[in-house]
């Protein structure tokens, strides 16, 4: 009966040190979980480097990789760097090469001297990638850039690709991945959310969808991305035979009434609020702020933005879907609450950049 007695107090003590206990609740420690789990990188314009590098200063502990953006296209359907793209790609490399993977990320835009430039060329695809000796000329290229810049990864983003030449970009990265893994080189790729993604893409590489443009230049306002559009995205991307990390886009808009659409960054956009003194507000469909006003010559605007507490509801929206990577567009006018954010995003699981190209 001692025996039993005995039994029965040691097990109401183990019970009541385990109702005491300060281990988290199961939400809780999902929360902690998906917190550990997450992986961020951040692309830098190089029109904005300055600004841009500052940005990666303050938050560098939070972000794995660092993509320099980036290489276009000259007359010759060559790849050309601006000044201020070599500049930022030496200047990141001499930061943080030690610490990050930097990846030099390249750009179907057509630029020429003499006459305006072309975004998201696809004739200029055609022209890369129409045959095995173009996708050798263009991956040969690739491979020079390579010898002379010295970056960890080369990212792809290749956009507004014609159906018709599908099947020959798919090829072209499966040969450039190949030629890079033997420079021990890293190979990265950008998807639209347009893409087909039932198309089987090639292992090897890493690939990241954009999961922005909903509203912009080409609409009237609204946010860069909204839950519904990211949860039709997410129904999309598990069609693919990969894993994708998920790209969301910082900064904002200013929707003029009698006058062009303007970009801005979220300083600017907490600069325009603060000078209007206008009543900010918080769209529940997609986490963005907006606000309207009206300016001195009596036209109205309206502002909408992405900032920390936008970013956050993004990532962990993707983070209950099991989307753990995220790329931010981008570095430069970036405010003190978001940079923070992304600092505190350090995991101790970055990957340490191999050095050893050949």
């Amino acid at each position: 009966m001692k025996n039993f007695i005995l039994f029965i107090c040691i097990a109401l003590i183990f019970i009541t040190a385990c109702s005491n206990s300060k281990e988290p609740p199961a939400i809780a420690k999902e929360e902690l979980k998906d917190k550990a789990k997450l992986r961020l990188s951040m692309w830098l314009p190089e029109w904005q480097n300055q600004l841009a590098l500052e940005d990666v200063q303050n938050s560098q502990q939070g972000l794995q990789d660092i993509r320099v953006f980036g290489a276009y296209f000259n007359h010759q359907d060559e790849l050309l760097l601006t000044d201020n793209a070599v500049d930022m790609l030496q200047q990141t490399q001499q930061q943080f090469n030690e610490s990050h993977r930097v990846i030099l990320t390249l750009i179907n835009d057509y630029v020429t001297e003499n006459d305006s430039s072309v975004q998201k060329d696809s004739t200029l695809l055609h022209r890369l990638l129409q045959d095995s000796a173009a996708r050798k000329k263009h991956i040969n290229n690739i491979l020079q850039v390579v010898e002379q810049y010295q970056p960890d990864g080369i990212e792809i983003d290749y956009e507004k690709i014609a159906k018709e030449d599908l099947s020959k970009y798919v090829q072209f990265l499966r040969e450039l991945y190949r030629e890079l893994a033997k420079k021990n080189v890293t190979l990265h790729v950008v998807l639209e959310p347009s893409f087909p993604f039932d198309v089987k893409l090639p292992n090897g590489p890493s690939y990241t969808v954009m999961a922005y443009n909903v509203h912009g230049y080409h609409s009237g306002p609204g946010a860069k991305a909204t839950f519904t559009f990211l949860n039709d995205l997410i129904k999309k991307i598990k069609k693919s035979n990969q894993k994708l990390a998920i790209a969301f886009a910082t900064g904002g808009f200013d929707w003029v009434a009698q006058g062009n659409t303007v970009a801005l960054t979220e300083l600017e956009a907490e600069k325009v609020l603060a000078d209007t003194n206008a009543n900010k507000k918080r769209d529940k469909a997609s986490g963005a702020v907006y606000f309207t006003y009206t300016d001195s010559n009596n036209v109205s605007h309206e502002v909408w933005y992405a900032d920390q507490e936008t970013l956050e509801k993004w990532v962990k929206y993707v983070q209950r879907k099991s989307y753990h990577d995220v790329v931010l567009w981008r570095a430069g006018g970036l405010g003190v609450k978001t940079l923070q954010w992304i600092s505190e995003q350090e995991t101790g699981e970055r990957t340490s950049p191999q050095k050893n190209h050949q």
